[in-house]
Protein backbone atom coordinates (compact mmCIF):
# COMPACT_ATOMS: atom_id res chain seq x y z
CA UNK A 1 0.00 0.00 0.00
CA UNK A 2 1.18 3.51 -0.87
CA UNK A 3 -0.24 6.29 1.22
CA UNK A 4 0.27 9.88 2.37
CA UNK A 5 0.37 11.23 5.93
CA UNK A 6 -1.41 14.56 6.50
CA UNK A 7 -1.11 16.38 9.82
CA UNK A 8 -2.73 19.46 11.34
CA UNK A 9 -0.95 20.28 14.60
CA UNK A 10 -2.72 23.12 16.38
CA UNK A 11 -2.49 24.62 19.82
CA UNK A 12 -4.67 21.96 21.44
CA UNK A 13 -5.05 18.94 19.16
CA UNK A 14 -2.96 17.16 16.56
CA UNK A 15 -5.14 15.70 13.80
CA UNK A 16 -3.61 13.12 11.50
CA UNK A 17 -5.05 11.25 8.52
CA UNK A 18 -3.67 8.67 6.12
CA UNK A 19 -4.79 9.02 2.49
CA UNK A 20 -4.43 6.62 -0.42
CA UNK A 21 -3.54 7.86 -3.90
CA UNK A 22 -7.26 8.16 -4.79
CA UNK A 23 -7.59 10.85 -2.07
CA UNK A 24 -9.55 8.49 0.16
CA UNK A 25 -8.95 8.55 3.92
CA UNK A 26 -7.63 5.22 5.16
CA UNK A 27 -7.33 6.11 8.85
CA UNK A 28 -7.75 9.21 11.02
CA UNK A 29 -7.02 9.98 14.63
CA UNK A 30 -6.66 12.89 17.07
CA UNK A 31 -3.82 13.22 19.57
CA UNK A 32 -2.93 15.79 22.20
CA UNK A 33 -0.77 18.54 20.76
CA UNK A 34 2.53 20.00 21.85
CA UNK A 35 2.85 23.61 20.70
CA UNK A 36 5.96 24.20 18.60
CA UNK A 37 6.45 27.77 19.88
CA UNK A 38 6.69 26.53 23.47
CA UNK A 39 8.44 23.20 22.99
CA UNK A 40 11.02 24.12 20.36
CA UNK A 41 11.77 22.26 17.14
CA UNK A 42 13.59 19.26 18.62
CA UNK A 43 11.05 18.38 21.33
CA UNK A 44 8.15 19.16 19.01
CA UNK A 45 9.54 16.88 16.29
CA UNK A 46 10.04 14.07 18.79
CA UNK A 47 6.38 14.41 19.79
CA UNK A 48 5.12 14.38 16.19
CA UNK A 49 7.36 11.44 15.40
CA UNK A 50 5.83 9.55 18.31
CA UNK A 51 2.32 10.37 17.08
CA UNK A 52 3.12 9.07 13.60
CA UNK A 53 4.75 5.89 14.89
CA UNK A 54 1.87 5.20 17.27
CA UNK A 55 -0.72 5.51 14.50
CA UNK A 56 1.24 3.42 12.00
CA UNK A 57 1.95 0.68 14.54
CA UNK A 58 -1.73 0.48 15.46
CA UNK A 59 -2.62 -0.05 11.80
CA UNK A 60 0.24 -2.38 10.89
CA UNK A 61 1.70 0.09 8.38
CA UNK A 62 5.32 0.98 7.58
CA UNK A 63 6.95 4.25 6.59
CA UNK A 64 8.60 2.48 3.67
CA UNK A 65 5.11 2.37 2.14
CA UNK A 66 4.56 6.11 2.62
CA UNK A 67 4.91 8.40 -0.39
CA UNK A 68 5.18 11.61 1.61
CA UNK A 69 4.24 13.59 4.72
CA UNK A 70 2.90 17.13 5.03
CA UNK A 71 2.47 18.64 8.47
CA UNK A 72 0.84 22.01 9.10
CA UNK A 73 2.27 23.40 12.33
CA UNK A 74 0.84 26.21 14.47
CA UNK A 75 3.56 28.76 15.11
CA UNK A 76 5.82 27.68 12.23
CA UNK A 77 5.66 31.02 10.44
CA UNK A 78 9.18 31.36 9.05
CA UNK A 79 11.10 29.27 6.54
CA UNK A 80 13.79 28.75 9.17
CA UNK A 81 11.16 27.31 11.57
CA UNK A 82 9.90 24.89 8.93
CA UNK A 83 13.40 23.83 7.87
CA UNK A 84 14.43 23.13 11.47
CA UNK A 85 11.32 21.02 12.17
CA UNK A 86 11.82 19.10 8.93
CA UNK A 87 15.45 18.40 9.84
CA UNK A 88 14.66 16.97 13.27
CA UNK A 89 11.56 15.10 12.11
CA UNK A 90 13.49 13.48 9.25
CA UNK A 91 16.13 12.33 11.73
CA UNK A 92 13.52 10.97 14.17
CA UNK A 93 11.71 9.01 11.45
CA UNK A 94 14.66 8.20 9.16
CA UNK A 95 12.33 9.42 6.40
CA UNK A 96 12.89 12.39 4.10
CA UNK A 97 9.80 12.97 1.96
CA UNK A 98 8.54 15.56 4.42
CA UNK A 99 7.21 19.07 3.88
CA UNK A 100 6.41 21.42 6.76
CA UNK A 101 3.90 24.25 6.40
CA UNK A 102 2.09 26.56 8.79
CA UNK A 103 -1.36 25.52 9.98
CA UNK A 104 -2.74 28.54 8.12
CA UNK A 105 -1.19 27.40 4.83
CA UNK A 106 -2.79 23.96 4.90
CA UNK A 107 -6.21 25.41 5.77
CA UNK A 108 -5.85 27.88 2.90
CA UNK A 109 -4.81 25.11 0.51
CA UNK A 110 -7.97 23.13 1.23
CA UNK A 111 -10.26 26.00 0.20
CA UNK A 112 -8.36 28.08 -2.33
CA UNK A 113 -5.47 25.98 -3.62
CA UNK A 114 -3.34 28.24 -5.83
CA UNK A 115 -6.04 30.94 -6.05
CA UNK A 116 -6.60 34.17 -4.16
CA UNK A 117 -8.71 34.47 -1.03
CA UNK A 118 -8.64 34.93 2.72
CA UNK A 119 -9.11 32.57 5.63
CA UNK A 120 -9.93 33.57 9.19
CA UNK A 121 -8.77 31.09 11.81
CA UNK A 122 -10.22 31.35 15.32
CA UNK A 123 -9.04 28.35 17.31
CA UNK A 124 -6.57 28.16 20.18
CA UNK A 125 -4.81 30.95 18.26
CA UNK A 126 -6.13 33.28 15.57
CA UNK A 127 -5.02 34.87 12.30
CA UNK A 128 -6.32 36.42 9.08
CA UNK A 129 -4.30 34.85 6.29
CA UNK A 130 -4.55 34.84 2.51
CA UNK A 131 -3.20 35.37 -0.96
CA UNK A 132 -3.72 38.50 -3.07
CA UNK A 133 -2.53 38.60 -6.65
CA UNK A 134 -0.28 35.65 -5.93
CA UNK A 135 1.31 37.22 -2.82
CA UNK A 136 0.65 35.94 0.71
CA UNK A 137 -0.67 38.36 3.35
CA UNK A 138 -1.07 37.87 7.07
CA UNK A 139 -2.65 39.94 9.82
CA UNK A 140 -2.66 38.97 13.49
CA UNK A 141 -1.47 35.58 14.65
CA UNK A 142 1.30 36.92 16.86
CA UNK A 143 0.84 34.22 19.47
CA UNK A 144 -0.50 34.11 23.00
CA UNK A 145 1.94 36.71 24.35
CA UNK A 146 1.89 39.30 21.56
CA UNK A 147 -1.54 39.01 20.03
CA UNK A 148 -4.18 36.43 19.09
CA UNK A 149 -7.40 38.44 19.17
CA UNK A 150 -10.49 36.27 18.79
CA UNK A 151 -8.72 33.11 19.90
CA UNK A 152 -9.71 30.60 22.57
CA UNK A 153 -6.57 31.50 24.49
CA UNK A 154 -7.29 35.23 24.54
CA UNK A 155 -10.92 34.67 25.53
CA UNK A 156 -9.81 32.45 28.40
CA UNK A 157 -6.98 34.77 29.44
CA UNK A 158 -9.04 37.98 29.38
CA UNK A 159 -11.85 36.23 31.23
CA UNK A 160 -9.41 35.33 34.02
CA UNK A 161 -8.09 38.90 34.10
CA UNK A 162 -11.62 40.26 34.45
CA UNK A 163 -12.43 37.64 37.06
CA UNK A 164 -9.54 38.54 39.36
CA UNK A 165 -10.56 42.20 39.12
CA UNK A 166 -13.95 41.09 40.41
CA UNK A 167 -12.17 39.25 43.25
CA UNK A 168 -10.53 42.55 44.23
CA UNK A 169 -13.81 44.46 44.16
CA UNK A 170 -16.09 42.05 45.98
CA UNK A 171 -15.99 39.17 48.42
CA UNK A 172 -19.33 37.92 47.10
CA UNK A 173 -19.16 35.04 44.64
CA UNK A 174 -21.03 35.63 41.39
CA UNK A 175 -22.77 32.78 39.54
CA UNK A 176 -20.00 32.46 36.95
CA UNK A 177 -17.43 32.10 39.72
CA UNK A 178 -19.44 29.28 41.32
CA UNK A 179 -19.82 27.49 37.97
CA UNK A 180 -16.11 27.89 37.27
CA UNK A 181 -15.29 26.09 40.49
CA UNK A 182 -17.82 23.33 39.78
CA UNK A 183 -16.62 22.71 36.22
CA UNK A 184 -12.88 23.48 36.41
CA UNK A 185 -12.09 23.37 40.15
CA UNK A 186 -10.76 26.90 39.75
CA UNK A 187 -11.43 29.41 42.54
CA UNK A 188 -10.05 32.38 44.47
CA UNK A 189 -7.86 30.20 46.66
CA UNK A 190 -6.09 28.21 43.93
CA UNK A 191 -6.21 30.40 40.81
CA UNK A 192 -2.62 31.66 41.10
CA UNK A 193 -1.22 28.20 41.74
CA UNK A 194 -3.17 26.59 38.90
CA UNK A 195 -2.46 29.28 36.31
CA UNK A 196 1.18 30.02 37.19
CA UNK A 197 2.41 26.66 38.46
CA UNK A 198 0.06 23.87 37.37
CA UNK A 199 -0.12 24.83 33.66
CA UNK A 200 -3.88 25.27 33.66
CA UNK A 201 -5.24 25.10 30.10
CA UNK A 202 -6.39 28.70 29.70
CA UNK A 203 -7.83 28.12 26.21
CA UNK A 204 -10.12 25.38 27.57
CA UNK A 205 -12.19 28.10 29.27
CA UNK A 206 -13.34 29.63 25.97
CA UNK A 207 -16.46 27.44 25.37
CA UNK A 208 -17.59 28.12 28.93
CA UNK A 209 -17.07 31.89 28.58
CA UNK A 210 -18.88 31.98 25.23
CA UNK A 211 -21.80 29.98 26.61
CA UNK A 212 -22.11 32.24 29.63
CA UNK A 213 -21.93 35.31 27.40
CA UNK A 214 -24.84 33.93 25.39
CA UNK A 215 -26.80 33.62 28.64
CA UNK A 216 -26.27 37.28 29.40
CA UNK A 217 -23.44 37.13 31.95
CA UNK A 218 -21.93 40.63 31.80
CA UNK A 219 -18.37 39.69 32.71
CA UNK A 220 -18.28 37.04 29.97
CA UNK A 221 -20.17 39.07 27.37
CA UNK A 222 -17.75 42.00 27.84
CA UNK A 223 -14.80 39.67 27.25
CA UNK A 224 -16.35 38.14 24.13
CA UNK A 225 -17.30 41.57 22.76
CA UNK A 226 -13.67 42.71 23.13
CA UNK A 227 -12.38 39.69 21.22
CA UNK A 228 -14.95 40.17 18.45
CA UNK A 229 -13.82 43.79 18.18
CA UNK A 230 -10.23 42.58 17.83
CA UNK A 231 -11.15 40.36 14.87
CA UNK A 232 -13.21 43.16 13.32
CA UNK A 233 -10.10 45.37 13.51
CA UNK A 234 -8.16 42.82 11.44
CA UNK A 235 -10.63 43.22 8.58
CA UNK A 236 -10.69 46.98 8.98
CA UNK A 237 -6.89 47.03 8.85
CA UNK A 238 -6.88 44.78 5.79
CA UNK A 239 -9.30 47.10 4.01
CA UNK A 240 -7.17 50.17 4.81
CA UNK A 241 -3.91 48.46 3.92
CA UNK A 242 -4.80 46.63 0.73
CA UNK A 243 -7.79 48.51 -0.64
CA UNK A 244 -10.95 46.83 -1.80
CA UNK A 245 -10.96 46.77 -5.58
CA UNK A 246 -12.08 43.14 -5.48
CA UNK A 247 -14.64 41.32 -3.38
CA UNK A 248 -12.27 38.86 -1.74
CA UNK A 249 -13.65 35.51 -0.68
CA UNK A 250 -13.29 34.70 3.03
CA UNK A 251 -13.52 31.24 4.60
CA UNK A 252 -13.72 30.48 8.32
CA UNK A 253 -12.06 27.73 10.32
CA UNK A 254 -11.13 26.93 13.92
CA UNK A 255 -13.12 25.50 16.82
CA UNK A 256 -14.45 28.87 17.97
CA UNK A 257 -15.90 29.96 14.66
CA UNK A 258 -16.92 26.68 13.00
CA UNK A 259 -19.55 25.77 15.57
CA UNK A 260 -22.80 27.64 16.10
CA UNK A 261 -22.23 29.66 19.26
CA UNK A 262 -22.64 33.17 20.62
CA UNK A 263 -19.14 34.23 19.50
CA UNK A 264 -19.41 32.92 15.93
CA UNK A 265 -22.93 34.27 15.39
CA UNK A 266 -22.09 37.75 16.66
CA UNK A 267 -18.78 37.92 14.80
CA UNK A 268 -20.18 36.78 11.45
CA UNK A 269 -23.15 39.13 11.81
CA UNK A 270 -20.81 42.07 12.52
CA UNK A 271 -18.55 41.26 9.58
CA UNK A 272 -21.40 40.81 7.13
CA UNK A 273 -23.17 44.00 8.26
CA UNK A 274 -20.04 46.11 7.86
CA UNK A 275 -18.15 44.48 5.00
CA UNK A 276 -20.74 42.83 2.77
CA UNK A 277 -19.74 45.14 -0.11
CA UNK A 278 -16.06 44.30 0.28
CA UNK A 279 -15.84 40.60 1.13
CA UNK A 280 -17.71 37.46 0.12
CA UNK A 281 -18.09 35.35 3.26
CA UNK A 282 -18.21 31.64 2.45
CA UNK A 283 -20.07 28.92 4.30
CA UNK A 284 -17.58 26.33 3.04
CA UNK A 285 -16.32 23.98 5.73
CA UNK A 286 -12.53 23.99 5.89
CA UNK A 287 -10.55 20.79 6.45
CA UNK A 288 -6.89 21.70 7.14
CA UNK A 289 -5.84 18.02 7.19
CA UNK A 290 -7.18 17.67 3.65
CA UNK A 291 -5.13 20.72 2.70
CA UNK A 292 -2.02 19.01 4.08
CA UNK A 293 -2.80 15.96 1.97
CA UNK A 294 -3.14 18.10 -1.18
CA UNK A 295 0.27 19.69 -0.51
CA UNK A 296 1.86 16.28 0.12
CA UNK A 297 0.42 14.88 -3.10
CA UNK A 298 1.66 17.88 -5.10
CA UNK A 299 5.18 17.56 -3.72
CA UNK A 300 5.53 13.76 -3.61
CA UNK A 301 3.67 12.30 -6.54
CA UNK A 302 3.47 8.51 -6.54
Amino acid sequence: MNYYIAIDSGGTNCRISLYNKRAEIIHSDVFNSVHYSSAGAKSFSAHISGVIKTLLNSKGLYLTECSGICAGIAGARLKSNKDEIRKYLSEELAFFNIIIESDTAIAFEDVFGSGDGLILICGTGSVLFGRLNGEFVRLGGWGKLLGDDGSSYFIGLNFLKSLVKHFDKSNDAIETEILLNDLFSLNRENIIDKVYHKKFDVASLAPFVVEQAGKGDKLCSDVVAKEIEGVFDLFDTFKAKHGMNNNYKVAFTGTLIESDNYFSRRLKELLRNNFENHFVFLDTLVNPVNGAFKIAMKNFKQ
